[in-house]
């Protein structure tokens, strides 16, 4: 059975479940595996005008740390990434999670790979949260949480 994650932000009581690419980047997928034996509280930012994507963070560490090579087998700029995509991408530490809702238009590189999808099932639900993050970040200015688990069945 293929591994999951699961997405969570608390203040709109949202949750989404996302399916492990496994087989497309299996070091990328066991490392975020790993990384998240404990749930991890991440910060969401949204670029406003690029897209429908939005990535979360861990807070940096106190002291510098090695940042080392990027890591994924597959590379893609922003703008061919599918709605419902997870991408993972390490910076020492712990890294960050993007989530795409819909489409992205940045002609740039992404950092990391895509790891994760949610299913058609679950787009509205993820659609509903990018746009919590977009309000928080573009119209509010507060922070919006995310949390990153394993998902249990």
């Amino acid at each position: 059975m293929a591994r999951k994650i699961e997405l969570e932000w608390p203040s709109e009581e949202i949750t989404v479940v996302a399916t492990l690419l496994e087989d497309e980047e299996p070091e990328l997928c066991t490392l975020l595996w790993e990384n998240l034996e404990e749930p991890l509280k991440l910060f969401c930012r949204h670029p406003v005008s690029t897209g429908e994507e939005f990535s979360a963070a861990a807070r940096p560490p106190r002291h510098p740390v090695k940042t080392g090579v990027v890591m994924g087998r597959t590379k893609r700029m922003f703008s061919q990434i599918e709605p419902g995509s997870i991408n993972y991408s390490v910076h020492g530490g712990y890294g960050g999670l993007s989530c795409y809702y819909g489409p992205c238009t940045e002609p740039i590189m992404v950092s990391g790979a895509v790891v994760g999808k949610v299913s058609e099932a679950q787009m509205p639900v993820l659609i509903k949260a990018g746009k919590a993050v977009w309000n928080a970040y573009y119209m509010l200015h507060e922070p919006i949480l995310m949390y990153a688990r394993r998902h249990v069945e």
